[in-house]
């Protein structure tokens, strides 16, 4: 999509109650104005967090096959109470029951494998397999890295196959099994932002919370996670892990393009075919673009690497009947 900011990971998930805020404290501390808003804007950030988990989890499933990563998922999305800010963490903590860098179940998608395993959001993750994860210290800096290597155990353990899970879920404690399913390799980041923006680096997906707000339905949703996710199918952004992300178009799919066509066209294309393949319907695409080219003057006009918004909404007219004469003559859905 249009706007490009580079946010590191540590750094978004930080923040995402910067938007969101906090709950209200104890039961004994009366709640302020400003407590109640808070909690307002932390159920609408948790809404938007269980939304794009819905849609990443459709696309990442659907388009396993053509992605370049793929990897066993479980399709939930995880959080801790550490990669929050000390003055929100005891929010966080009353809210979703987290402690330090345990993984917290934020969302959990319908029709994942976690959802078939019956896990929900507010379930605390002790041990992956009989390893048990680190809770680290729940008094230092905000951080990611304590979460990040717990997810490297949970990984580790889904890739053999069906992972036994000790759970806490409120005063229980409990054994929840997953069989995990082949998905596309790329965590998928809200982002807290104003800005209506989302991004690819070649590992992960990323949102701001401003345009996934924009988005009135899954289908428009999917509208921006499939052309992100294209961007990896088509390799526009390798990774290299010294190194981060190494932004190129791709040349194979440059050329059979004939040249006239950039990266951002090239997704365009590709994403539209990658949520047809989860099921969402491409008819919303243009709609969507010309909605998004009225209220955003950033892509109103072409610029550099990118049509104008109107373009890009004729362009995908053209691709959806594409899409559609496939599904009519019973051919498979390739871009």
């Amino acid at each position: 999509m249009k706007l490009h900011r580079q946010t590191p990971l540590a750094l978004s998930l930080t923040c995402v109650l910067a938007l969101g805020a906090c709950s209200g404290g104890p039961s004994s501390v009366p709640l302020t104005t400003a407590d109640l808003d808070a909690a307002a804007r932390l159920t609408s950030l948790t809404d938007l967090d269980q939304r794009v988990a819905r849609v990443a989890w459709r696309l990442s499933k659907a388009n396993a096959d053509l992605c370049p990563a793929v990897r066993p998922s479980a399709g939930w999305a995880l959080h801790s109470a550490r990669q929050y800010s000390l003055d929100l963490r005891p929010h966080v903590e009353n809210r979703f029951g987290l402690v330090g860098d345990l993984p917290g179940v934020l969302a959990v998608p319908p029709g994942s494998p976690a959802a078939a395993a019956g896990f929900a959001p507010g379930d605390l993750i002790i041990d992956a397999a009989g390893a048990g994860l680190d809770p680290g210290d729940g008094d230092a800096a905000a951080s990611w890295t304590g979460l990040e290597r717990n997810l490297r155990v949970i990984d580790t353990a889904l890739a053999r196959g069906p992972t036994p899970f000790t759970v806490q879920r409120g005063d229980d404690r409990i054994q929840i099994t997953v069989t995990p399913e082949r998905a596309c390799g790329y965590d998928v980041q809200l982002d807290p932002s104003d800005e209506l923006n989302a991004r690819a680096d070649g590992r992960r997906l990323f949102i701001s919370t401003a345009l996934a707000g924009f988005a009135r339905t899954d289908d428009e949703l999917a509208v921006i996670l499939g052309h992100e996710l294209a961007h990896h199918v088509l390799r526009h952004h390798p990774w290299d892990d010294a190194g981060g992300a190494a932004r190129r178009v791709n040349d194979g799919a440059w050329k059979a393009d004939g040249g006239r066509g950039g990266a951002e066209q090239q997704a365009d294309r590709a994403g539209l075919y990658l949520l047809a393949r989860a099921g969402y319907d491409p008819a919303v695409a243009a709609p969507f673009w010309r909605r998004f080219g009225e209220s955003n003057w950033r892509v109103r006009f072409p610029q550099i690497g990118h049509a104008s918004a109107g373009s890009r909404a004729q362009a995908l007219e053209a691709v959806e009947r594409e899409i559609e004469a496939k599904r009519q003559a019973g051919g498979e859905l390739l871009p």
